[in-house]
């Protein structure tokens, strides 16, 4: 499954570009406790990258990675689990997509590409975020990027960024022309069409009927040696994990370039939070009431698990200090003052290969067993299929049927139509021979084998089979002309970065990318 996945991964990621579905910068009012200018931990967020001394921050590669994840699961399925995210280096992918972002503004400034006051106007006053009534309204623009960001100054810098980047990249779309013979080509691609009824098997469904005896992981063990060596390798960052915290806090927001008096109502109002958790009012309840955090009051200003490298540092510093129940003394950091409670702390360690060994192994079998036993299961559903049972009688939909793996109910679904050519078969994911199969069968026809997909085994029945009409080729050229332009701008963007990257100094926050794997297993 992995190595399909792999193999179609960078196909996937420069559709995903294409089509405009990463998000290298949004608008966006509700970021997450680490954002810039936000709440949180600090004005002054980790970083996760620089590029050319210029810094990258956690809270941008945390909203780039949930994109691409949200992604990933709704072409494969919930199998495309965090877990199968840090195999693929999902992280990465989501780091690099930010990179490339500030390799590209600052390529425009070096070019001398201008975005005008009245540009970054008319763009404010369009956003429906700070309208009512279909008018602006300025009341809610002040309150709305004064709470986010800090001041009108720094929102309308993010904005002009954004439109510097939407420039440089429209000049380089300016640059591509398409034949009108290839967009035939393309034409009859894309209506040489097909679409599935499908069965899903998911692995991770059928791992939980897998059972691995300690007997059976160490004679695995024993015996893939070398495969398991690799494994704890090729998966450093689980076996070598920082200390975190999982905290609440309180914060006193204090606004850049506030007053003495402003700092000192701040102060004043953390000291009245660590009095009143003193005299024993619960934590969650005194952020609820005095926390100038929106993301995180209503839940008692729960933040998550923080470590080194992955807030401000001296928010880190103050939380990794703590025990689990403590309450830190007030801390300063860009955002203003903060109260801190732990409420769980995990100590650094680092697993030795030798005492993950047998965990890695009972891993690693597991995972062989799931495959194959989601395999048998699909080659048995493929089986009766083929006898003339319908899929739908064999797998009747969600809610109706009994037929489950692991203790999840398995159901016949649809892809709708796809063209030939698609990387990703819709609602299965990349699947590359599934695709052809289907192109290469007749409406009704039940596919021959079991087809391998990033989340499991599948079998299909081809539901629709359609050919190229040549009397709708005008009424769709210039969309099928569009896709293409936007396929050639995307090659011609890559190699321009990839040039770009050659002459520039990037430095990646290690640390961060290893928070997007998943645990390792206790020894």
């Amino acid at each position: 499954m992995l190595d399909i996945v792999r193999a179609n991964k960078k196909g996937i990621f420069s559709w995903l570009i294409v089509l405009g579905i990463v998000v290298v910068f949004a608008i966006n009012f509700g970021p997450g406790s680490l954002s810039k200018g936000g709440a949180g931990c600090g004005g002054a967020p980790a970083y996760a990258a620089r590029v050319n001394g210029k810094s990258i921050s956690a809270a941008d590669f945390e909203r780039q990675y949930e994109n691409l994840l949200r992604f990933y699961q709704q072409q494969a399925g919930e199998g495309f689990t965090r877990e199968l995210a840090a195999q693929l280096g999902l992280g990465r992918q989501a780091l690099g997509v930010l990179e490339d972002r500030e390799l590209a503004l600052q390529e425009a400034r070096r070019r001398g590409v201008v975005v005008t006051d009245r540009e970054v106007s008319e763009a404010v006053h369009q956003m429906p975020a700070f309208q009512e009534n279909g008018q602006f309204r300025y009341e809610t623009y002040l309150e709305a990027v004064r709470a986010n960001y800090g001041s009108p100054g720094n929102f309308e810098a993010a904005v002009r960024d954004d439109l510097l980047y939407q420039k440089i990249l429209g000049a380089l779309v300016e640059t591509v022309k398409v034949p009108a013979t290839e967009v035939r080509a393309q034409w009859a691609a894309s209506a040489d069409r097909a679409s599935l009824q499908f069965v899903r098997f998911p692995v991770a469904a059928a791992q939980a009927e897998v059972k691995v005896p300690d007997a059976e992981a160490k004679a695995f063990a024993d015996k893939e040696g070398a495969r398991v060596e690799a494994f704890y390798k090729e998966n450093a960052d689980r076996y070598d994990q920082r200390a975190k915290a999982h905290v609440r806090h309180v914060l006193a927001r204090v606004a850049p370039g506030a007053s003495a008096d402003e700092e000192a109502a701040a102060r004043k109002k953390i000291d009245e939070a660590a009095a009143r958790v003193k005299k024993g009012e619960d934590f969650a309840k005194v952020a609820a009431a005095l926390s100038d955090d929106p993301n995180t009051k209503d839940r008692g200003g729960d933040l998550g698990f923080v470590s080194e490298g992955l807030a401000d540092a001296a928010f880190a510093k103050a939380a990794l200090a703590l025990k689990a129940g403590e309450v830190s003394e007030p801390v300063r950091t860009p955002a203003g003052w903060h109260l801190i409670r732990a409420d769980e702390v995990v100590p650094a360690r680092k697993v030795t290969l030798e005492a993950a060994r047998l965990d890695i192994a009972r891993e690693l079998l597991a995972r062989d067993r799931a495959q194959a036993l989601a395999r048998e299961k699909a080659q048995a559903a493929l089986d009766a299929a083929r006898k003339g049972k319908a899929l739908d009688e064999l797998f009747p939909p969600a809610g109706k049927g009994k037929v489950t793996l692991g203790g999840t109910a398995l159901a016949a679904e649809e892809t709708g139509p796809f063209g030939a050519g698609s990387p990703v078969v819709p609602r299965v994911g990349a699947a590359p021979e599934l695709a052809q199969a289907a192109l290469s069968a007749k409406a009704g026809e039940v596919l021959p084998k079991v087809f391998d997909t990033p989340s499991g085994p599948v079998i299909a029945v081809v539901k629709l089979r359609e050919s190229p009409d040549p009397a709708r080729f005008e009424a769709e050229r210039a969309g099928i002309e569009a896709r293409l332009q936007g396929m050639k701008a995307e090659q011609v963007r890559r190699a321009w970065l990839e040039e770009l990257r050659g002459k520039a100094k990037i430095e990646e926050n290690v640390a961060l990318l290893g928070a997007a794997q998943p645990a390792a297993p206790q020894p």
